[in-house]
């Protein structure tokens, strides 16, 4: 039973790193749901996701305790993506409104930037002005699948 709890969060991550798009938006009404799913799956798959609140800033998933130093700001956030060189999916949670300008720069960049290394940045939110704003930058993979729950078809779970 516990692995068809993890199977809505793993297929959500395995359709936000094969996403076209470096930036990806995952419409979520319940995005703490969605953070505790991706948490999951990373703590048993060892994927290398992060998570990023106003409030706290940029963390690792898989060990909660683990602060990414200098990532307090959105934009802080975004140079340290840019200049990664790993592989890494960096979920955004806790934005509300328009990007500025500069914040659109960063994202253009990094949808510019072709590297081996897969980056994602996935936007969790529901919030219809930040949406806009980052509009068509990038790929929207659907509604989050938190709070559905999971069925058996032919032998896979869906939701």
């Amino acid at each position: 039973m516990e692995a068809a709890g993890l199977q809505p969060g793993s297929d959500t991550l395995d359709r936000i790193i094969e996403a076209d798009s470096a930036v990806v938006v995952l419409r979520a009404e319940q995005p703490e749901l969605v953070v505790e799913q991706f948490r999951q799956v990373t703590r048993r798959s060892g994927q290398t996701v992060y998570v990023w609140h106003p409030e706290h800033g940029l963390r690792s998933l898989r060990d909660e305790d683990v602060r990414v130093p200098g990532c307090r700001t959105f934009g802080d956030t975004m140079r340290y993506v840019l200049h990664s060189m790993h592989f890494g999916v960096y979920v955004f949670t806790g934005l509300r409104g328009k990007l500025g300008r500069p914040d659109l720069t960063l994202l253009r960049k990094l949808l510019r930037g072709s590297t081996e290394h897969v980056r994602k940045v996935v936007f969790l939110s529901s919030d219809e002005a930040l949406l806009a704003s980052i509009g068509d930058l990038a790929s929207v993979i659907g509604d989050s699948v938190a709070g559905t729950r999971p069925r058996l078809r032919d032998g896979r779970w869906v939701v």
